[in-house]
């Protein structure tokens, strides 16, 4: 997965998840942890991608900032670690 340098990759799981493996130059605030640190590594100017461990927490993240006037915010569908998995696979066979 690629997004382009223009959003901010946020990743919601726990840090002990997250550590454990995650997506090269992301962000991770924890969904508990949100509300109050949001502001640490995020402006609400900010187009966000929002990675978690199921489409509840995307959407509970997604309201928490749109609360704060993020209004370009996107989650993807399914959990991060089947992402994951296809990080380091050409798309449609193009070699990377």
């Amino acid at each position: 997965m690629v997004a382009p340098s223009s959003i901010k990759v946020l990743d919601v799981r726990d840090a002990v998840l997250y550590d454990k493996e995650h997506i090269p130059d992301t962000i991770n605030i924890s969904l508990g942890r949100l509300p109050f640190v949001w502001n640490q590594s995020l402006s609400s100017g900010d187009a966000v991608m929002i990675l978690a461990d199921n489409y509840c927490k995307s959407k509970k993240a997604a309201r928490i900032l749109h609360r704060r006037g993020f209004r370009r915010l996107y989650a993807v569908r399914g959990p991060v670690l089947k992402h994951l998995s296809s990080v380091h696979e050409p798309l449609n066979g193009d070699s990377v």
